[in-house]
C-alpha cells in the first residue's frame, strides 16, 4: 500500500531555499511529497507573518482546500532550505483514484490524518504553555533548531523572538 501511494508522486523537482511552491491567493493543482528539506506554511496578517506548519522529509502536503476544491490557497507554502520534492497533479490524482477505487479510502484516510494533526496543533497552541511547546518541538525535531531561522520557530510556536530567546535560555540552564 505504501509503495503504491509513494508511486503517486510521479514528477520530481528540486527547488532552492525561500522559494514559493504556492502563494496565498493562487490555486494549487499539485500534491507534494517532501524527499529532502524543510517547508513551511504561513500567512500574513496585520503585517505579521504567522507560520502554521513546518514540514520535514517524508511528509506529503498541499494547500488542501485549494487542491481538493479548486479554491485560492489561504496559505503561502515556502521552502526554508533547498528541497527535493515529488508531486502529482490534480488531474493525475483524480485519474489515479478513478483507476484504483479500492485505494480511495486509504488516500482520503491519509488526508484526514493530516487534518487531525493540524487540529491537535491548534489545540496545543490554545492549551499549552510556550515553553512546553518549545520543549516538545525540540524533542520531536531536534535538528530544527539549527536549520530553521529563529523568527520562524517563534512564529510557529505563537510567540515573539524575545520570548523564544528567554525560553531557550531557561531550558538550557535546566539541562
Amino acid at each position: 500500500m505504501k509503495d503504491i501511494l509513494a508511486g503517486l508522486f510521479n514528477q520530481e523537482i528540486s527547488i532552492g531555499p525561500k522559494s514559493f511552491l504556492i502563494e496565498a491567493g493562487e490555486t494549487s493543482d499539485r500534491f507534494y511529497y517532501l524527499k529532502k528539506g524543510i517547508v513551511r506554511f504561513w500567512h500574513m496578517s496585520n503585517d505579521k507573518e504567522t507560520t502554521t506548519q513546518l514540514l520535514f522529509e517524508g511528509k506529503s502536503f498541499t494547500s488542501i482546500e485549494s487542491f481538493l476544491f479548486n479554491e485560492p490557497s489561504i496559505f503561502n507554502i515556502e521552502t526554508i532550505d533547498a528541497c527535493e520534492l515529488t508531486y502529482i497533479t490534480k488531474a493525475d490524482f483524480d485519474a489515479f483514484l478513478t483507476a484504483h477505487a479500492d485505494l480511495k479510502d486509504a488516500v482520503y484516510h491519509k488526508i484526514i490524518h493530516n487534518v487531525v494533526l493540524n487540529s491537535r496543533r491548534i489545540y496545543s497552541l490554545m492549551t499549552t504553555k510556550p515553553e512546553e511547546r518549545y520543549c516538545e518541538l525540540v524533542k520531536t525535531y531536534p535538528e530544527l533548531i539549527s536549520k530553521v531561522p529563529q523568527h520562524i520557530i517563534a512564529s510557529y510556536l505563537g510567540i515573539t523572538t524575545v520570548s523564544l530567546s528567554r525560553i531557550k535560555s531557561r531550558t538550557t540552564k535546566d539541562e
